[in-house]
């Protein structure tokens, strides 16, 4: 115990010339270990299929590379130490290519032995070459300034070449450019590069084996000034006798347009042509497209190009007052003619009768008398409503 706990500095002294030996014999033994590194493929005779109008794909980009290195000089091996690659002459109807490994540095091949390349062999696909024509489309992101809005977006030039397999431009189903028009008020011009759309609108994001005609387009943001315009129209006509316009009913009131600003300084309002209710006893309704009647360099911000006018008619309360008067004087004198006539006939039968009959006589007389005043004061009656009813 009593050695184990003395002399400290001969036993650090022990460790260290524990560890000084141990590092000679290992630099004097240098043995081998393993190593890998991932190399990028290189591709020898890339036009050989250009002849046939045909276009290649390999199905990976890196080959793992495995190999032994003495131990001192394990840190020193980098993957450019490594040359890896295929030559499209040695492709088969599989598609199977081999792949070659080489040391770029002749020196090294003493120090870097038993190199083994993962996967041996690639797989190269080959299909026909397509070239296909697109026009191009222009996508916004952001909103321009208040009052203000995007009248168009031109570009140059506006169609597009992609050429590629025929099965990766298959899967494309437009070229366009996405602009950024957020706080935009003016017109603006720039550069942009095109992009792919699937058939759901959504970007293709990797496409690398498909080229374009040219990479950037040139575009132009038409930025016009907004302003909401009064829809004015008015009725014209006369409506059937007896009915009288109630009111327009216009939907929408009021539209919003854009054009410059100079131009929309003059316009207040658009003007559309008169509703014509001539004849009309209901309610007439009217349709118009407003592109007939903006004035040029003026157009709708919004989908909707329609204006739905409605001529609301009503019958007139004087109107059905007289025709009810008339009626029931008419009622009046028919009965009143019934009357008399049941009268006369009483009369007829009892002449040439005895003193009875001639009270009867009488009395007949006296009620012709007052049918006749009955029927004068209708006729009087008549006369009035026709005076009323003259202007």
């Amino acid at each position: 115990m009593k050695f184990f706990k003395g002399n400290i500095n001969l036993k650090l002294f022990s460790v260290f010339l524990a560890l000084l030996l141990w590092l000679i014999v290992f630099n004097i033994s240098n043995p081998e270990q393993k190593g890998s590194r991932n190399v990028e493929l290189n591709i020898l005779n890339q036009d050989v299929f250009s002849s046939e109008n045909k276009t290649w794909e390999v199905d990976r980009e890196t080959i793992t590379i495995s190999y032994t290195v003495r131990s001192n000089k394990a840190s020193s091996v980098k993957a450019s130490d490594f040359n890896v690659y295929i030559d499209l002459n040695d492709y088969s109807i599989t598609g199977s290519v081999p792949v070659y490994v080489e040391l770029k540095n002749p020196e090294n091949s003493a120090s870097i032995q038993d190199i083994v390349a993962r996967p041996s062999v690639v797989h190269v696909s080959v299909e026909d070459l397509q070239r296909k024509k697109f026009t191009l489309t222009t996508h916004r992101s952001g909103k321009e300034e208040d009052g203000y809005v995007v009248a168009s977006i031109h570009t140059e030039p506006d169609t597009i070449y992609a050429t590629g397999p025929e099965s990766t431009i298959g899967r494309i189903s437009s070229v366009g450019l996405l602009i950024n028009v957020d706080g935009l008020n003016k017109t603006t011009s720039g550069k942009g590069k095109a992009v792919f759309y699937d058939a759901n609108g959504k970007t293709i994001d990797s496409l690398g084996n498909v080229t374009l005609s040219q990479e950037e387009v040139d575009y132009t943001v038409v930025i016009h000034k907004k302003k909401d315009l009064k829809i004015a129209v008015n009725a014209t006509g006369v409506p059937q006798s007896g009915y009288s316009l109630e009111n327009l009913d216009i939907s929408p009131k009021t539209v919003s347009v854009s054009g410059n600003e100079s131009l929309l300084e003059s316009i207040n309002s658009i003007d559309l042509p008169p509703l014509d209710i001539s004849g009309m006893s209901s309610d007439v309704q009217k349709v118009y497209s407003l592109d007939d009647y903006l004035a040029k360099g003026v157009s709708l911000t919004e989908p909707n190009n329609t204006v739905t006018v409605t001529a609301r008619l009503k019958k007139n309360a004087e109107t059905t007052e007289e025709s009810t008067t008339e009626s029931k004087e008419e009622s009046k004198s028919t009965e009143e003619s019934t009357t008399e006539s049941k009268e006369e006939s009483s009369f007829g039968s009892e002449e040439g009768s005895d003193g009875k009959a001639s009270i009867k006589n009488s009395s007949s007389a006296e009620k012709k008398a007052s049918v006749e005043e009955s029927r004068q004061s209708t006729q009087e009656g008549k006369a009035s409503v026709t005076e009323n009813k003259s202007p």
